[in-house]
């Protein structure tokens, strides 16, 4: 009978609880681009808030019958979920003849109401959606807008404020992902849970080291947390519970200053360090790592609260994982497989193996990592690239993979102190290989970085993501000239292997994929083999593995007998020196930033930015047998010869587009080679040797160069501004930085540190980081001090009506409601970005705000964009101007582009 009561009362409080809708009025579908973020046919009718709901009007559509779509009403099982493929409206089939995959892209608004019954904050996530709305019934313009946990990290939760007997609406943007369905198929799904707790833990999240053969893998940790509270986190102290085994075991150093403001609201990561109290325990699980969280919150309320990370145990020859602090300071994991030998026992030392997962891919699930073999004289490295998609192995997740490497080689995770010396590591030996996602991760570490190559083997890769699904089908490319699309398909150009595939050339190459693939065409690595092989002038350049009567993956495609020979010539063949540079070759690139040496030859600074750079080799000897290295250079303004790596002939005599040099002074840091010709525009060129780096601090260089998606490429801060005299300025300002946070900690595994201006400058008093990190600045100058002081380095003006110009005060004009703009600039030091995001009202900020690339092939960002009213409802019809800074962060004429009509 106690039992049937507590049963009869637990379903009375779950039918009173706070319940999302089951029942949804569903608006579409409308068709959307690959990776077009920002696009609303609806708003040209209104807007989703503004037309009525579930009545009998349609709209346009391409995807409806007589070209328009209406409402239509949905059921669900599970409140808060839903899952459609309009498959009863809709002839996929015939749709996707002439289009393909891009057709399956399409949006939908599904709306539903419920009502809070209890006033509290609220936690709400949702997976598989990007976007979603909550407003209040009661109060319509109050309307709060959420990012939805779109690849189902499990990290997308965010808070809101509910009060009891309030009725609400929602909004779930629903967006297909042909990637992750290979259909036309979408579904969300969405929780709602009351909280009364200042922070929540996200469990999913926590991260320490394996503990292997009794030892800890590797010292760093973190855990991440919401602050789930109606007020921001003035300080907090992270220890180890007393009394816990963690706590007789370890001591905790906390790796960031307990004097960190977490804003209500805000996702936020705490790394820490744990180390042995007793050297030579020997760690058996199972045991947790206890960890109390001690805060002070803005109110002087002190509390405390709990949690657990377990540790996993194995053996070091078993695949571990291991941790690391990663580019941003955040600590990220890595699986490993140590080699077979003591290979730092030879002068040559261990070499490694880096292995890049598919679309999706959990690099620390058995289904990746067991696919691997270990091997002779390798470390087997499976880098995450921060996240199961990341961002396609280019940008953060490329610069992850190297930090991985090189935590490998200093650290050596998993080896006793006592036998570090028999691993010893060169991390600049590396054998790329990867699968699908992670194919087109290789070929792309490969053309980047590949004097670091041994060698590589990308299976079913494709060599851009625009080709892989076609950006054609764009909504918003209807809307603008090729003007305007080229600068910004330019943005995300610099991750194409095949444009810069010339940097290939000379290296061991193995193409590998399934005959019969349907999800990575053949054609895709098929065109890859062919550049090379066409570059290379021989057709036997690359080695392909086209495996009979197979299809995307099988068993053994990266570790079966042939592999295994390949893998076994690769280091037999190189492992004292690498593979020998051509006797010609062409190295190209289109941003320095992101792009290493190849045959010894560094591109620090294009003439014009953003456009293709190239300097083609070829060497001579001479009649006394003196190596000859005859340059001849496009669009190249800067370069330098790097001693590293070592080669075993190295030329004695350059000749830079008929001018003689002799290479081994001149070697890199210490001096490079400037093109300084007698006229601007003239492509007679004129080579001299600059001995001194002062260049990098009032030019462009590979630290500063953009597009905006380098803002997180660095550890960086989000500064607010506080100084207008409009307080839901302020708010919103506040917002955005919240916003842009959680979203970075999504999609990235990222964390940040918000701060008011006020709060930066006394920040900086105490310790001065200006020069030593990025920044992304909330408001203008009349709005955030920060703006204002570092607005010099820019070639924008804010006016103190928020209207700006850009190129200069008496230059181009940007005024009126609704206009945003981000833009960057070198902060005063010329080794880091900043980024301003503002606007000329809240409408503009809003749209500045959304114009930013939350995740990789978005291509709205620039190194500047101006966005008009129009913004939400055209997408990129709504620019008004966008384009590259010249060398000096100035505005550039050919670089730029000007819209005055976008309605």
């Amino acid at each position: 009978m106690k039992y049937l009561l507590f049963f009869i009362l637990f379903i009375i409080n779950y039918m009173e609880c706070t319940s999302l809708p089951s029942t949804y009025n569903v608006i579409g579908p409308f068709s959307i681009g690959e990776h077009e973020e920002v696009y609303d046919t609806l708003e040209s009718y209104g807007g989703i808030f503004n037309i009525p709901i579930g009545d009998n009007t349609t709209y346009p559509s391409e995807l409806g019958k007589n070209s328009v779509v209406g409402w239509s009403v949905y059921n669900s099982t599970t409140p808060g979920s839903l899952q459609i493929d309009w498959s009863s409206t809709i002839n996929w089939g015939f749709m996707d003849m002439p289009f393909d995959w891009a057709i399956y892209l399409w949006y939908s608004y599904a709306i539903g109401d419920f009502t809070a019954t209890e006033s509290s904050n609220y936690i709400v996530n949702c997976t598989n959606l990007r976007t979603f709305y909550i407003q209040s019934k009661s109060n319509p313009s109050e309307i709060q807008e959420f990012s939805g946990d779109f690849f189902a990290y499990g990290n997308g939760q965010q808070t809101i404020y509910l009060q009891q007997g309030q009725d609400y609406r929602v909004y779930f943007r629903m967006l297909s992902s042909t990637r992750v369905y290979g259909s036309a198929f979408s579904q969300f799904h969405c929780n709602l849970v009351p909280v009364q707790d200042d922070i929540t833990f996200i469990t999913t999240e926590s991260l320490i080291s394996d503990v292997v053969s009794g030892i800890l893998a590797s010292s760093y940790g973190s855990i991440t947390l919401i602050n789930s509270g109606l007020a921001d986190i003035k300080s907090f102290n992270i220890s180890l519970s007393d009394n816990s085994n963690g706590h007789r075991l370890f001591n905790l150093n906390p790796l960031i200053q307990n004097s960190t403001k977490v804003l209500a609201g805000q996702r936020f990561s705490i790394p820490f360090e744990i180390y042995l109290k007793y050297n030579n325990k020997v760690l058996e699980c199972p045991f947790n790592l206890d960890i109390q969280v001690s805060i002070l919150n803005d109110l002087g309320q002190e509390k405390q609260f709990y949690t657990q990370i377990p540790f996993n145990c194995t053996d070091f020859n078993n695949p571990y994982l291991f941790t690391f602090l990663d580019f941003d300071q955040t600590v990220q994991y890595a699986m490993l497989m140590s080699p077979l030998n003591e290979c730092g026992l030879e002068s040559n030392s261990c070499m490694i193996q880096v292995a890049t997962h598919g679309f999706l891919g959990v690099t620390r699930d058995p289904s990746w990592f067991t696919n691997f073999n270990r091997q002779n004289n390798l470390w087997v490295v499976m880098p995450t690239g921060r996240t199961n998609c990341g961002y396609d192995w280019a940008s953060s997740s490329r610069i992850n993979v190297f930090y991985s490497i090189q935590a490998v080689a200093t650290l050596l995770p998993g080896v006793p102190s006592q036998s570090k010396s028999l691993y010893k590591t060169d991390p600049s030996k590396i054998l790329f290989i990867g699968h699908s996602m992670g194919g087109m991760g290789c070929w792309n570490l490969l053309v980047r970085q590949g004097d670091l190559a041994i060698g590589g083997a990308c299976a079913s890769g494709f060599p851009k993501l625009s080709m892989y699904i076609s950006y054609e089908l764009s909504q918003g490319f209807s809307y603008i000239d090729h003007a305007l699309k080229s600068l910004l398909m330019i943005s995300i150009e610099e991750n194409n292997v095949d444009i810069i595939s010339s940097n290939l050339v000379g290296l061991p190459l193995m193409a590998r994929y399934g005959e019969n693939d349907t999800v990575v065409n053949p054609y895709h690595s098929r065109r890859i083999v062919k550049m090379v092989s066409e570059q290379s002038h021989d057709e036997n350049a690359v080695i392909v593995s086209e495996v009979p009567n197979e299809n995307h993956w099988f068993d053994g495609m990266l570790s079966d007998s042939y592999m295994q020979t390949y893998y076994n010539n690769l280091m037999g063949n190189y492992s004292t020196y690498l593979p020998p540079i051509p006797k010609s070759i062409t190295i190209s690139t289109l941003n320095p930033s992101g792009t290493g040496s190849r045959a010894n030859i560094l591109i620090l600074q294009l003439w014009t930015p953003f456009k293709l750079a190239k300097i083609k080799l070829t060497q001579v000897y001479n009649s006394n047998n003196q190596l000859i290295w005859y340059l001849e250079t496009q669009n190249v303004r800067r370069f330098s010869i790097t001693p590293e790596p070592v080669r075993q002939e190295f030329p004695e005599i350059l000749v830079i587009d008929g001018k003689q040099e002799f290479v081994n002074q001149y070697f890199y840091p210490n001096a490079h080679f400037e093109n300084k010709p007698f006229y601007a525009r003239s492509n007679q060129k004129r080579w001299v040797v600059n001995e001194d780096n002062l260049w990098i601090t009032y030019e462009k260089n590979p630290a500063t160069y953009g597009p905006i998606r380098q803002i997180f490429e660095k550890n960086f801060k989000i500064v607010y501004g506080t100084v207008s005299n409009n307080t839901q300025t302020i708010a919103q300002q506040k917002q955005a930085g919240i916003y842009i946070n959680n979203f970075w900690n999504n999609y990235g595994r990222g964390s940040v540190s918000i701060l008011s201006d006020v709060e930066y400058l006394e920040q900086l008093s105490i310790q001065d980081t200006s020069c030593s990190e990025n920044l992304i600045l909330i408001g203008n100058s009349n709005e955030n001090i920060i703006t204002d002081k570092n607005l010099f380095r820019s070639d924008v003006i804010f006016n103190l009506d928020n209207s700006f110009t850009i190129g200069g005060p008496d230059s181009y004009l940007f005024s009126g409601a609704g206009v945003g703009i981000a833009f960057l600039m070198p902060n005063k030091c010329g080794e880091n970005l900043i980024l301003v995001v503002a606007g000329t009202d809240s409408l503009g900020l809003d749209n500045s705000l959304h114009a930013i690339p939350q995740r990789s092939g978005v291509i709205t960002a620039p190194d500047f964009v101006v966005t008009g009213p129009d913004f939400r409802g055209k997408g990129y019809g709504g620019i008004l101007s966008a384009g590259y800074w010249d060398n000096f962060y100035r505005l550039s004429d050919s670089n730029f582009y000007l819209a005055e009509i976008t309605n």
